[in-house]
């Protein structure tokens, strides 16, 4: 399939092409996919007091200050 795509001149024909191919590859032969995310979310509930949001997912994962204010 992306031979294909790749040799054809017609533009419509090639995109059409390019759409099967992504199709195939990423529903039928994909095992996993890898995202990169470039803001860290970390939602809480209020109740939630002494967390304090680290710059990366690795960084200030320590709970030792975090309490459930409930």
């Amino acid at each position: 399939m992306y031979n294909r795509q790749l040799r054809e001149l017609d533009k419509a024909k090639q995109k059409a092409d390019l759409l099967e191919f992504n199709k195939y590859v990423l529903d039928e032969q994909v095992h996993a996919i890898y995202l990169l995310w470039w803001q860290r979310i970390v939602p809480h509930r209020s109740y939630v007091k002494g967390w304090k949001v680290g710059p990366s997912h690795y960084v200030n994962q320590d709970l030792a200050t975090v309490w459930l204010d409930k």
